[in-house]
């Protein structure tokens, strides 16, 4: 340990011999014993425990009020690695495990730690850490409520109190070791030289003079205090951060709608409400904060009442107020332009969704979609199947957020650690020195399982020999399901154990014999980037006598619905059950139409007049009960209502708004997405332009929008000259319509677009 007198005698007799040489010597004004700092007297004590290490400083990291840990310092959050440089990173580290509830950090070793009088110890494993926890016996009576305002100096006096030398201290460690340094037998006294600035942790401070009111400025704060309780609203702290950036609506307590509502304050003390980059409110609109006592307010004056009045500034920081106005509670949060609009967190939970096209100048003609799967490995997706092709992970550094891949083969060529520079739903910007890598989230179904039959299928076969055994091809169980955001695993298996367990598994899918009849297997379908997210239906094998005809095969071949015009629009119409089944029901005994599946199921309540059903609701299902000999089934019949007074539920004016708005994919044609790599953008006069983001050529077209005879939108596509996406020319009915997907009839063509907003 330091100690700096150790070359005090030198220094004293030094000072002797010069004095020999000189007619004076220099004298502390008014010096008394009194006003020299005293080994192990209550006021040494007392600047010991100030000056002591903050160990509980950074309990957020270590969890431990024996030591604190060396910064900058690497910890791994669950899939996330962050380097914490500074207090800030602490905060950052507290936003991330309130996120990430359960999470513990886990240090990146060896790290160095330092006790409450800064002795330091290297750790090289989690092993010496637990070790060390396990013998931690926390008897810190440190002062961390209030610190020195350095530099503060020392007088080092002879006994006849004149000075022979003077130190200055920079830091609470050297104030520490200073004073540890202190020896009751030491000749030479050492005394403060005031004035003395103290801080506390609310930010006040107070000039002391002497010793004693030293001693009383520290002694008042007490033991028992936490910075966190000190909320620091300076009113014009206050007004100088609320002009800086624009800010958001982070919370609110009656109107959750208003979440992302962004405010402006601008300096003439006006301020703008802004949704959705579309500012909505600014005339008239005005701010202040005042102070009131001892509380501060935010007052607003604006024709929107919800946010008009005096908001209490309950807690506050540089970048986040939480305000009170009667019963509601808002929290407005600062984003300024260079603010990433996301967090780590926001990284790692996105990038396991769905899955990414990556496009990059470091790509080329490498297959370019990935998954980023939850246990941090990357695949690609390559000859209809994805290959494993490296690791990531998610770091912060000095506040940088990045994306780290360790990639093998030809993707090593993305390997490194990708700052992120931009994000938006659904993207992400990065570069990596004069690299740039884009990665575009593709998610075309919300729920991954829609397609798939949950309530299980049924395959039947023939027995050709009588024997009850056929075989089987279990693939036609599953459907060719067009949702390419869920990139799926499909396995089946004798048991639902065994799925479940992932045992059991069936051997020769394509080419299965039954063992007994019926039997049931099952189909595990499982996302390839989060396993444990899964379905498993049942499929029933049957081999039934092919000889003896199924009378009730025609009922089951389709899909049975009947469709009316609400000429009223008053949600009903009379409908003519009977033709739904028409051509089916001569080879039957009895056929009765029922309101429930249990009516139906029990023979009770029939409909007395099928031929003239007036439906109760829209859609209704009907239940029709077909009786063959001493067996029957039943069957279900749809009921639906379309208004034809305008088809698509938007004007002329609607679709042209829609449509200008952002860009738009050809998702399907007549079923297929073969079209869904054009990307159509319709400009002003009737100028449609035309790209294939696969090879980046561009054509042009016209589309015009017109309202037909039947009060529907007409949209007309012309002067396409590009293969393929010449299929689209002519004249579409708008059939669907919302502000994110358009639906067209031509004929029998369907064709959807949907919206996309970079």
């Amino acid at each position: 340990m330091k100690s700096y007198f150790k070359s005090y005698v030198l220094l004293f007799l030094i000072a002797l011999f010069f004095a020999s040489c000189q007619d004076e010597s220099v004298e502390i004004i008014n010096p008394d014993e009194q006003e020299a700092i005293i080994p192990n007297s209550t006021l040494s004590n007392l600047m010991l425990r100030t000056s002591a290490n903050a160990v509980s400083d950074d309990n957020v990291l270590d969890n431990s009020s024996c030591f604190s840990v060396e910064l900058p310092v690497t910890v791994i959050v669950g899939n996330i690695t962050i380097t914490i440089q500074n207090e800030e990173g602490l905060d950052e580290l507290e936003d991330l495990l309130e996120e990430l509830e359960g999470e513990i950090p886990e240090f990146v070793f060896p790290i160095t730690i330092i006790s409450a009088d800064y002795t330091e110890t290297v750790i090289e494993n989690q092993d010496q850490l637990e070790a060390l926890l396990e013998d931690c016996i926390e008897d810190n009576d440190a002062i961390e409520c209030v610190d020195f305002v350095y530099p503060i100096s020392f007088s080092v006096l002879n006994s006849d109190f004149v000075i022979i030398d003077t130190v200055t201290i920079e830091s609470n460690e050297a104030l520490h070791d200073f004073l540890e340094g202190l020896d009751d037998d030491q000749a030479n006294l050492v005394a403060l030289n005031f004035p003395v600035t103290l801080e506390y942790a609310d930010g006040n401070t107070i000039t002391v003079n002497t010793n004693e009111e030293l001693s009383n400025a520290i002694e008042a704060v007490g033991d028992d205090c936490d910075d966190d309780d000190y909320e620091n609203c300076d009113v014009d702290e206050i007004k100088a951060s609320l002009k800086e950036c624009k800010w958001v609506i982070e919370a609110y307590s009656s109107f959750p709608e208003f979440e992302d509502f962004e405010f402006v304050f601008n300096e003439d003390f006006t301020f703008d409400i802004i949704i959705d980059d579309n500012q909505v409110s600014s005339e008239g609109n005005t701010w202040e904060v005042v102070e009131e006592g001892e509380e501060v307010y935010l007052v607003l004056a604006t024709e929107f009442e919800d946010f008009g009045g005096d908001w209490k500034i309950v807690e506050c920081d540089n970048d986040e107020l939480y305000l009170t106005k009667n019963d509601q509670t808002m929290l407005i949060e600062q984003y300024c332009e260079t603010d990433l609009n996301c967090s780590a967190d926001d990284l790692s939970q996105d990038l396991i969704e769905c899955y990414w096209f990556a496009g990059s100048n470091l790509v080329n003609d490498l297959a370019n979609k990935f998954v980023f799967t939850e246990d941090g490995t990357v695949k690609v997706y390559v000859n209809n199947e994805f290959v494993e092709v490296g690791t990531w992970n998610v770091g912060v550094d000095s506040d940088t957020l990045t994306l780290v891949l360790n990639l093998t083969g030809n993707y090593d060529v993305l390997s490194g650690v990708w700052e992120v520079i931009e994000c938006h739903e659904g993207f992400y910007g990065l570069s990596n020195g004069d690299n740039i890598l884009h990665l575009e989230q593709e998610c075309f179904n919300d729920n991954p399982f829609e397609c798939y039959p949950e309530e299980g299928v049924e395959l039947v076969k023939c027995d050709d020999d009588n024997d009850g055994y056929a075989q089987f091809n279990i693939y036609e169980a599953v459907p060719a399901c067009d949702n390419p955001g869920a990139s799926v695993a499909i396995t089946f298996h004798t048991t639902f154990e065994g799925a479940e367990n992932n045992s059991d598994f069936l051997e020769g899918a394509t080419a299965y014999t039954n063992v007994s009849n019926p039997q049931t297997v099952y189909v595990k379908v499982a996302l390839v980037n989060n396993p444990e997210q899964k379905l498993i239906y049942p499929v029933e094998l049957i081999v039934e006598d092919c000889n003896a005809p199924n009378p009730f095969e025609c009922f089951a071949s389709f899909d049975a619905v009947i469709e009316l015009c609400d000429e009223g629009n008053d949600g009903y119409e009379t409908f003519d059950l009977t033709i739904a089944y028409s051509n089916c029901t001569p080879f039957v005994d009895v056929v009765t139409y029922h309101t429930s599946l249990a009516d139906a199921d029990a023979d009770t309540n029939p409909i007395a007049d099928p031929e003239y059903f007036v439906n109760t609701s829209a859609p209704q299902t009907i239940y029709v009960r077909v009786e063959v000999g001493d067996t029957y089934e039943v069957f279900e019949l749809q009921l639906k209502l379309e208004d034809c007074t305008n088809p698509g539920d938007c004007t002329e004016g609607d679709v042209d708004g829609i449509l200008m708005n952002c860009e738009w994919k050809v998702t399907e044609l007549n079923g297929d997405d073969n079209l869904i790599d054009y990307r159509l953008t319709f400009l002003d006069a009737q100028e449609l332009l035309i790209t294939n983001v696969t090879t980046n050529e561009t054509v042009t077209g016209t589309w015009l929008t017109e309202t037909n005879n039947s009060g529907g939108v007409d949209v007309t596509f012309d002067g396409i000259s590009a293969p393929d996406i010449q299929a689209i020319s002519g004249v579409w009915t708008v059939v669907e319509c919302t502000g994110e997907q358009l639906i067209f009839h031509m004929g029998d063509n369907q064709m959807t677009l949907d919206k996309i907003c970079d």
